[in-house]
């Protein structure tokens, strides 16, 4: 399983996903989507302070949508 999608599932913690987000592949990042893969780094860097990337219900991995955090 992507490390990304066991981390919000609860599976692995921020820090163990911060570790491996550097060794994701092509593969790995087309899983989950390029945004996705790119808010993960922000958070990791520092730039956000939103745990999750959240999808607008019905939107695709292709769609053109923005990440938000409550």
């Amino acid at each position: 399983m992507n490390p990304i999608l066991q981390y919000e599932q609860g599976y692995i913690t921020f820090s163990v996903l911060e570790s491996k987000l550097w060794d994701f592949g092509p593969n790995a990042i087309f899983e989950v989507g390029e945004k996705c893969f790119c808010f993960y780094c922000n958070r990791s860097n520092g730039f956000t302070d939103c745990d999750y990337y959240i999808l607008n219900y019905g939107s695709g991995l292709n769609d053109k949508y923005e990440w938000y955090c409550e």
